[in-house]
């Protein structure tokens, strides 16, 4: 403490006229303050002014006055009471400090500080203390005990060597924050949530509702995947087979149906499903939905394979058959049956009212050369520029589209059911012309050499034909007018087969 109080008559004077009465009035009106102010730093204030303040007035005043040496007992029983007292009265400071940074995360949304590192800084108080007592006040020699000190520590680390790991793991962990209190993580085929981190280990629940108590050195070398950070969103993915008859359109609303109405998934992102593979006999799809709790996953995955197999027969999506039946294949047969007839060709041409009226003939010409065409919706149908066949919309709606250089392309003409259409083979303003399905279609396409020989056996085909033509003709006309597009009357007339 000499070294501390040089002896010398002006500092002592200095110290007993200027800086104990300066301490002993200051530290007064700041209690007051705080004591007004309700603030909790006020009990550290006090201990300091009715304890710290009066022990170094004493030990001044003793050392001063009395000259008495350092070695004296009372002397160093005042210098320990002194610092003991102080090292009270920050720790009192101290606990306030800490307490407001581990609150602070709850008020702020922030991630929480590890206990540990909040813990330091009284550790490190309290061994400060310790060394200032010991070797200053009582004068001490520590350097033969750090010697030993030395030695027994190497001993310790090696026979220790796994532990001093797990505790450098730990402080490792608390430092990064890869998880926190409450996050769902996942590591080594152990996943649950995390309960507490501690400097030796980490303590998981599972799903079984058991404690997992997982070392730290073992995370500190092993992947971890935290399903709450940075985001609490998570995709649920499911694998679904379906049937290979059902069209993907409609499988695909069915499973975003399923998927909507699922307890547990939020609205935003937005469920979706999508086609992984096309085996035989099925389909193979993957539906994807968000969470918000990773911890409901397995419930939301059982909850929607139990909707799926109510939603497929209301959509009339078949699922598959069980893996169990037996079937006998018979490949010709099969291919037979697959294969559309030539009756149910004519059926199907007999239905669309635009042909209806045609005699036997003329249904069995058109039968012998047509084709059934299935379309997705958003499909081509006719690509531009294509050979102009007949098409017949038997099932489903299609647009027109006019694909305009240096401008955005324009929807011309609703194709519905039962209508027929064709490519433009010029337009009023020389536009590329093609057929977009709007819906799932089944469409019906005569080659020309078959509408021909319709035409020739009907005439009235072709004026009915004709009149359709003419009709989209002015719609394209009214529909560029509107766009902006001029027209020039002197261009060679268009034709729709």
């Amino acid at each position: 403490m000499s070294d501390l109080f040089p002896d010398s008559s002006a500092a002592w004077a200095a110290l007993i006229i200027i800086v104990l009465p300066l301490l002993i009035i200051g530290s007064g009106e700041v209690e007051e303050r705080l004591r007004q102010r309700d603030s909790p730093y006020q009990p550290a204030i006090g201990t300091l002014r009715v304890w710290v303040v009066p022990l170094l007035t004493v030990w001044v005043l003793a050392r001063a006055l009395l000259d008495v040496a350092d070695d004296n007992l009372f002397i160093q029983l005042l210098g320990s009471a002194v610092l003991l007292a102080t090292a009270v009265a920050a720790l009192s400071a101290f606990r306030v400090v800490v307490t407001e940074l581990a609150d602070r995360p709850r008020r702020t949304g922030r991630r929480p500080i590890p206990r540990l590192l909040l813990a330091l800084p009284r550790l490190l108080l309290i061994i400060t203390t310790a060394w200032l007592l010991i070797a200053g006040v009582w004068g001490v020699d520590l350097s033969a005990l750090l010697t030993a000190l030395g030695v027994t520590s190497l001993v310790i680390s090696l026979a220790l060597q796994d532990t001093l790991s797990g505790i450098a793991s730990g402080f490792t962990l608390l430092a990064d924050q890869p998880f926190s209190p409450g996050d769902w993580i996942e590591s080594n085929d152990i996943e649950g949530r995390v309960i507490d981190v501690n400097w030796r280990a980490t303590r998981i629940q599972d799903r079984n509702g058991d404690l997992v108590v997982i070392p730290n050195g073992q995370l500190a070398t092993a992947t971890i995947v935290n399903f709450d950070q940075p985001s609490r969103l998570h995709r649920v993915k499911v694998s679904v087979q379906i049937e290979r008859s059902a069209p993907p359109t409609a499988a695909i609303a069915m499973l975003v149906d399923a998927a909507r109405s699922t307890p547990g998934v939020v609205e935003d992102p937005p469920p979706f499903a999508r086609v992984t593979q096309i085996a035989d006999p099925v389909v193979d799809y993957q539906a994807s939905m968000w969470i918000e709790d990773y911890s409901l996953a397995p419930q939301v995955e059982a909850d929607f394979g139990a909707l799926v197999w109510y939603l497929s027969y209301r959509h009339d999506v078949p699922l598959p058959n069980p893996a169990q039946d037996v079937y006998v294949f018979d490949g010709a047969k099969t291919a037979i049956e697959a294969e559309v007839t030539t009756a149910e060709v004519r059926r199907r041409i007999a239905d669309i009212p635009l042909v209806a009226a045609l005699d036997d003939d003329a249904l069995d010409k058109l039968a012998a050369v047509a084709s059934i065409g299935q379309y997705q919706r958003g499909e081509t149908i006719i690509e531009e520029g294509t050979q102009h066949d007949l098409m017949l919309m038997h099932a489903g709606r299609a647009r027109l589209v006019l694909r305009r250089d240096n401008a955005e392309d324009l929807n011309v003409v609703d194709i519905e059911a039962g209508e027929a259409f064709g490519v433009l083979s010029e337009s009023p303003v020389s536009d590329r012309a093609l057929v977009v399905a709007s819906t799932d279609c089944e469409v019906l396409r005569i080659p020309p050499e078959g509408s021909g020989s319709a035409i020739a056996i009907s005439p009235d085909l072709a004026n009915v034909l004709d009149q359709l033509a003419a009709t989209r003709r002015r719609r394209i006309e009214r529909a560029l007018r509107r766009s902006g597009r001029a027209i020039d009357p002197t261009q060679a007339e268009s034709d729709e087969s």
